[in-house]
């Protein structure tokens, strides 16, 4: 009488056959996604925070520009222009020009690591997919594109306004057109000290040096 031990043990064969060829598949898989995230490395990660900062600290000179020229406007207003009050409120500029600087270094190594958790997370999503369904061709696929994807350059939010005005000095000198209609306006305070003869006086406030 024939027994039944030997389909039995067919099926168990062919399981082991198909889980060995899954595990391998699996293994060329990560291998794969691996190489399609090589390029992913610190030089990646230095250069993404090195772009932030080429985007922002423009803004902030910009800005150190325009409060600038609205502390030369105020101060001239004041008839403070030779004073110690324009070196206090010029190195008050300069103090917070730096911690601009230094948060816009904080801001950028936190783009840089945003960067990273996003291309490991896509990673492990991508391995645990793969390890799901054992589907290596279509985890390769979705792999050049999420990896051509976490490549491009993201898209940055502008720098919000890095100066306050701790002084009266340091305030906006474009208030005062609202209160005065004979006020010059911010882009107009370098011609307070015109004469009639249209020479500009030597005591014009200089503008703080990026």
């Amino acid at each position: 009488m024939c027994s039944g031990g030997g389909g039995s043990d067919r099926y168990a064969a062919q399981a082991r056959a198909d889980e060995m060829a899954r595990q391998e598949r699996i293994k060329e898989g990560t291998r794969d996604v691996n190489s399609k995230f090589a390029g992913f490395d610190e030089s990646f990660y230095a250069k993404r925070q090195q772009e932030y900062k080429n985007y922002a600290e423009p803004q902030l000179r910009d800005q150190l520009q325009n409060e600038s020229s609205n502390l030369a406007f105020n101060l001239a207003r004041s008839g403070l222009t030779d004073s110690s009050e324009r070196s206090r409120n010029e190195g008050e500029l300069q103090r917070q020009f730096s911690q601009g600087k230094a948060d816009i270094a904080s801001a950028a190594m936190d783009q840089s690591n945003q960067a990273r958790q996003r291309t490991e997370q896509n990673r492990a999503e991508l391995l645990a997919q793969l390890n799901a369904t054992g589907d290596a061709t279509s985890i390769g696929s979705q792999a050049i594109n999420r990896a051509g994807m976490l490549a491009s350059q993201q898209a940055f939010s502008p720098i919000g306004h890095m100066f306050s005005a701790t002084t009266g000095l340091l305030g906006n000198a474009q208030r005062a057109s609202y209160y005065d209609r004979n006020a010059p306006g911010m882009n107009a305070y370098t011609g307070i000290f015109r004469g009639n003869s249209g020479r500009s006086g030597s005591n014009a406030s200089r503008i703080i040096k990026t």
